[in-house]
């Protein structure tokens, strides 16, 4: 993990409570601060560290293999187990990369580092890293370094990474006489310790998701995707009835010419149904035509007993007219009565005796 421009939150042991921040840029520290109301505009390159003060995280050095982060993660667990104060299963578990064969292993209460990062969300802080104090101590070959502090001692060294008590350090470190800092060479060299972090406790499920933000461009391209949207929901039924309808103007044309090629006939109408009656009036008259007249007539007479037909005419006007005999009045009189049932206007004209009758026989 390589940081070259970063903006430190130095924390307390309360959550939400920061000591200072500082601003590297450039491997110095160009703006520092404690209030976090004067925090300056960020670059967009720049990466925000929160660093815990380092007693409240423990670092080991754990030998493991080469395994995948969740099979390390696993493993360290396991290792730890018997070394930890709390339950294993309230710690959260950090790894580094392999070194040597070792991997560096740092273990903190899950819910504080939960609460951190829920401060940092509230307000409106997006935490690129999270790591201890002692990490921040650039170390290389030697003897452990010490950097003490009002009320902690912080040590980095090849095999010791703590925050204490002042009285504690020396007791944990035994034997081993610590290479003393003061706070001008920890800032001096802190951009130095920055580019070669070790861990981050931001892993696992702890791991910064990047946050999906709705800007400006992004809602004018999906304001534009939308009207292009609902155009194309009215254009395409709209085409698709034109295209329709003018596919059934081109179906009647061609029906029409085919009637009147058929017919023989190019004087006929347009279209074909106008066509076709035009040439079925020709044929069998107007209006209910001679031979469905003459048809429904024939039919009326035979079913009418002691009737009979005497004479027949039809007109240009469409009109069927028809005299007619019978045995007595009321057998005419049922013959215009079956009739009238076919849906036909009759009319019976004046002038004829008794058993003799002429009657009219038009569309009704």
């Amino acid at each position: 993990m390589t940081v070259t421009r970063a903006l430190l939150l130095f924390a307390r042991a309360d959550v939400g409570a920061i000591e200072g921040w500082f601003r590297v840029e450039d491997g110095r520290v160009v703006a520092r601060d404690t209030a976090l109301d004067h925090l300056p505009p960020l670059e967009p390159d720049e990466r925000i560290i929160l660093v815990l003060q380092g007693d409240e995280v423990t670092i080991r050095w754990i030998e493991l293999p080469a395994l995948t982060d969740a099979q390390a993660a696993a493993a360290a667990r396991i290792a730890i187990a018997e070394h930890s104060i709390g339950a294993p299963d309230t710690l959260h578990v950090a790894i580094g990369d392999v070194h040597g064969g070792r991997r560096m292993v740092a273990t903190v209460d899950a819910d504080l580092l939960q609460q951190w990062i829920g401060w940092a969300q509230a307000i409106r802080l997006d935490l690129h890293h999270v790591v201890p104090l002692p990490l921040l101590l650039a170390y290389g070959d030697g003897a452990p370094r010490l950097w003490d502090r009002p009320g902690l001692s912080v040590v980095r060294g090849h095999d010791h990474a703590f925050a204490v008590e002042p009285d504690l350090a020396h007791a944990i470190l035994c034997t081993i006489v610590p290479e003393p800092m003061d706070d001008a060479r920890f800032e001096a060299e802190l951009p130095a310790a920055l580019a070669v972090l070790p861990l981050d406790l931001r892993q696992g499920r702890f791991a910064r998701r990047r946050a999906w933000r709705i800007d400006d461009a992004w809602k004018r391209r999906m304001k534009r995707l939308a009207i292009a949207a609902a155009i194309l929901l009215v254009a395409i039924p709209v085409a698709r009835i034109g295209r329709i309808a003018f596919d059934g103007w081109r179906m009647e044309r061609e029906a029409s010419r085919v009637a009147r090629l058929a017919l023989g006939r190019e004087s006929l109408p347009e279209g074909a149904n106008a066509a076709m009656t035009m040439r079925a009036e020709a044929l069998r008259g107007p209006g209910i035509g001679f031979p469905g007249g003459a048809a429904m007539l024939f039919g009326a007479v035979r079913q009418t007993p002691n009737v009979e037909l005497t004479d027949l005419d039809f007109s240009a006007e469409g009109v069927l007219t028809a005299s007619v005999t019978g045995a007595s009045a009321a057998d005419v009189s049922a013959l215009v009565g079956r009739l009238s049932q076919s849906g036909l206007a009759i009319e019976t004209l004046p002038g004829g005796d008794a058993n003799r009758s002429t009657i009219r026989i038009r569309r009704a």
